[in-house]
């Protein structure tokens, strides 16, 4: 070992450099007083060393590569030079160093450093440098060989380890035009969705303004409906009491503008249903030319009044087309008044009737100003209305056309407008099939169908008329038919209106034949029922606290009540209103406006069928409670007198159940709850609550005074409880009943 105060070198020396062996005895050294000589003593001999003495020793080598091993297979002909290129799968790989010296391998060290970084020793004797999964790029080694602490020359080269075909410069490219026409599509659909998005929310917002536009004038029909009543049904008494002819004309021409204004409000009604779905066809067979020919009529007087040229042709005397009768008129109505009103004094109107093999055209034309262009595809669109010069002071609704087209399309046919090229005006022209082939089975009817429907219709007339004749005769004809009903106390009749006027109407025009209780709800309407137990109830739908349908529902749901005409009188027309009032009870439903004579015929017919049937089931009517009958008594007839003997025994019983009932009877929970029902039409439950509140309330009216024995008495517990279900029955509290 060589040192000074800088350094110090360690050299090793083997027996090849002259040494006796590469073993040495243990504690067999000396080193001599000057410091630089040394003994050491082996198992061949002694060595002596002088430090100072020694010649530096020198070692030429160079490191070359002798080979590079990929997959376990030894690659030697991509080596080119200092430069070596490996494809990307072949980036896991061992190099093979040599110094090409072999007296001592082994303790040869090999050294390399990639990219300048720092040196990394391998391990004495090892030769083989190895790499995995190194990535993609340009690495240059150094390399080197150290024996001795003496060093080779440095050996450099280059590997390159390609990229991967997806990580290529042109694979970038690629990726950056993807990108880009994927951005550009991106940008593209979401401006496409954001601009249908804008569409459909444009659509939603006019159905929704269409839709409130609707059910504006749905309320406002039913607003309509009430004061039209209070024109309507006096106008229909003038008519018939005043003989003067001028009057009647005049008396005319308002009955036929109020029509005209309910025919409007007809409309919004069809458009509805129509909606809705609900609206469903009558097909029939129908001669065309003379079903146009009596549309054609109506017209007449107005095209006279206006000074239209006004005419209809046909092809054929006779056109069979499968139609709605009492729907497809509203189509020609609709478009021959949207002619008229176009069409200036002294213009021209036709109607033509044309067909073919498969198909029959309507067309219907005027000489009036045209619809500009920009506008003709709109004018089948709810609300929507066309302006010009004729008909800016007679504006519409802007249902009718569409209520036409709605009609058509359920007719399986098309309705076209257009303007007429060689001449002004334009012309709508509706294409119907021929045939029935097109249509459903149960939307086709047969003239028998048809001819019972109109029967029906007519006899309503002619029920109507009569009732207009009877009341000619009045009062004496009314004075007979309220005898039919009772000789014996005039009819209680409570009307629920809020409408103050018409429920001033009414009560004038119906307190000279029965006895009329006026309230201005449903609430005080039920407590005057609950108190009086009227012949006969008049209730209007929609009124404040509580509505005619809740009403009905009370007094249907109360064996006090539950027996009383019921007599629906409302703005609301519609089927599903219809069918909702009589749900919840009620005997008949009149729309408003309401023909008074109409309707006091509708009170004689319940009340005298009520009259009948009491005398039927009390035995006047055959007198059956004079005529000895065997008794024998029937097994339901057992059961109730099973029933209430056990209810008569346990009444003040508080624990008075069904359980408790069905056990002493002898049946289950369940034929009892049946049983009951069938014959009582109450359940059990009600039954026994219901005859306990009776047997309070004939308690009270023998004159007890201490409400608490009767409720005790009677199997109640809770003086709160009792006193509300005492009042849902009799309208009354338990104190004021005993009081009256």
């Amino acid at each position: 070992m060589l040192h000074d105060n800088r350094w110090k070198v360690i050299s090793c020396y083997y027996a090849n450099n002259g040494l006796q062996s590469n073993e040495f005895s243990d504690g067999a050294s000396f080193i001599c007083k000057d410091g630089h000589t040394m003994y050491f003593g082996g198992t061949d001999g002694i060595n002596w060393f002088d430090a100072i003495k020694t010649n530096n020793m020198s070692w030429k080598a160079n490191v070359i590569i002798t080979g590079i091993i990929i997959g376990n297979k030894e690659r030697n002909t991509d080596i080119m030079g200092d430069n070596f290129n490996l494809e990307y799968e072949d980036n896991s790989f061992s190099i093979h160093l040599s110094t090409l010296t072999y007296d001592d391998p082994n303790n040869i060290t090999y050294l390399y450093s990639i990219n300048g970084e720092e040196w990394t020793r391998l391990q004495p004797g090892m030769n083989e440098i190895t790499f995995s999964h190194l990535s993609p790029g340009t690495y240059k080694f150094r390399v080197k060989a150290m024996y001795n602490n003496m060093s080779s020359q440095i050996k450099e080269f280059t590997m390159h380890i390609s990229s991967p075909w997806y990580s290529s410069t042109v694979a970038y490219i690629l990726y950056l035009i993807i990108i880009g026409v994927i951005i550009y599509f991106i940008y593209h659909y979401q401006k496409r969705k954001e601009y249908d998005r804008m569409q459909i929310q444009e659509h939603i917002h006019a159905e929704q303004m269409g839709e409130a536009k609707l059910r504006f004038f749905m309320n406002i029909s039913h607003d309509i409906r009430t004061p039209m009543t209070l024109i309507v049904s006096p106008l229909l008494q003038l008519i018939k009491e005043d003989d003067d002819m001028h009057r009647r004309s005049v008396y005319e021409t308002i009955k036929r503008n109020a029509e005209r204004i309910l025919h409007l409000i007809n409309q919004m009604m069809d458009l509805r249903k129509i909606d809705k779905g609900m609206l469903t066809m009558h097909m029939q067979e129908t001669d065309m030319v003379n079903f146009i020919d009596d549309v054609y009529s109506l017209f007449s007087d107005q095209a006279k009044i206006k000074d239209i040229d006004f005419n209809f042709t046909h092809d054929s005397d006779t056109l069979s087309l499968w139609i709605d009768r009492h729907n497809f008129d509203k189509v020609l109505v609709n478009i021959i008044s949207n002619a008229f009103k176009f069409t200036p004094t002294g213009g021209k109107i036709d109607i033509e009737l044309t067909h073919n093999d498969s198909e029959a055209n309507i067309a219907i034309r005027d000489n009036g100003e045209k619809i500009p262009e920009e506008n003709i595809k709109r004018i089948f669109e709810r609300f929507y209305q066309a302006q010009n010069s004729v008909n800016d002071n007679n504006m519409g609704t802007g249902i009718g056309l569409d209520l036409a087209r709605s009609l058509v399309e359920l007719h399986y046919g098309d309705i076209q407008a257009h303007n007429i090229d060689n001449g002004d005006g334009c012309e709508f022209i509706v294409t119907l099939p021929l045939g029935n082939s097109h249509l459903k089975p149960e939307e086709m009817v047969t003239d028998d169908d048809d001819n019972k429907k109109t029967d029906l219709i007519e006899l309503n007339e002619e029920d109507d008329e009569s009732a207009v004749e009877d009341n000619k005769m009045s009062p004496d004809k009314i004075d007979i038919l309220n005898e039919q009903l009772s000789n014996r106390k005039r009819q209680t009749i409570v009307i629920a209106e809020d409408d103050d006027e018409i429920r001033q109407y009414l009560e004038h025009e119906l307190s000279g034949d029965f006895y009329v209780i006026a309230c201005p709800n449903g609430k005080e309407a039920l407590t005057a029922i609950m108190k009086e137990i009227p012949s006969l109830i008049i209730s209007d739908i929609m009124m404040p606290i509580m509505d005619g349908n809740e009403l009905c529902s009370k007094v249907k749901s109360n064996i006090n009540t539950n027996h009383i005409p019921v007599i629906m009188l409302t703005a609301k027309s519609r089927d599903e209103d219809r069918l909702e009032g009589l749900e919840m009870g009620a005997d008949t439903y009149i729309v408003k406006p309401f023909n008074l004579d109409i309707l006091r015929r509708t009170i004689i017919n319940l009340l005298h069928q009520r009259e009948l049937l009491r005398n039927k089931f009390n035995g006047s009517e055959s007198q059956e409670n004079n005529l000895e009958k065997i008794n024998v008594e029937s097994p339901d007839n057992k059961l109730l007198n099973r029933i209430m003997s056990v209810i008569n025994n346990n009444l003040s019983d508080p624990s008075l159940n069904v359980d408790m009932i069905a056990q002493e009877v002898g049946i289950s929970r369940v034929h009892l709850h049946r049983k009951m029902k069938e014959l009582t039409n109450q359940t059990p439950h009600d039954f026994i609550r219901n005859l306990r509140l009776k047997q309070a309330a004939h308690l009270l009216e023998q004159g007890y005074q201490n409400i608490t024995e009767v409720m005790f008495a009677c199997g109640f517990t809770n003086s709160a409880s009792f006193s509300t279900m005492f009042k849902n029955l009799y309208g009354r509290s338990p104190r004021e009943y005993m009081k009256n």
